[in-house]
């Protein structure tokens, strides 16, 4: 997910925001590092995931 700080407007992908800004000043925005920030959802979902079966696998070596 994409944040617009400025404005708290957000993108679930990069090119729901270039549509929306147009792809120069969204390319702008992007290389000053100041106004977007980047959330990584799906990879926290998927780590916490990882954590999960690895608990599992722990659990039935202990059997």
């Amino acid at each position: 997910m994409i944040i617009h700080l400025p404005t708290g407007k957000t993108f679930s992908n990069r090119k729901e925001a270039k549509i929306y800004f147009g792809a120069t000043y969204y390319y702008k925005l992007e290389k000053e590092k100041r106004d977007l920030q980047f959330t990584h959802d799906i990879q926290s979902a998927t780590y916490e995931y990882g954590k999960i079966n690895t608990n599992k696998v722990q659990e039935q070596g202990n059997d």
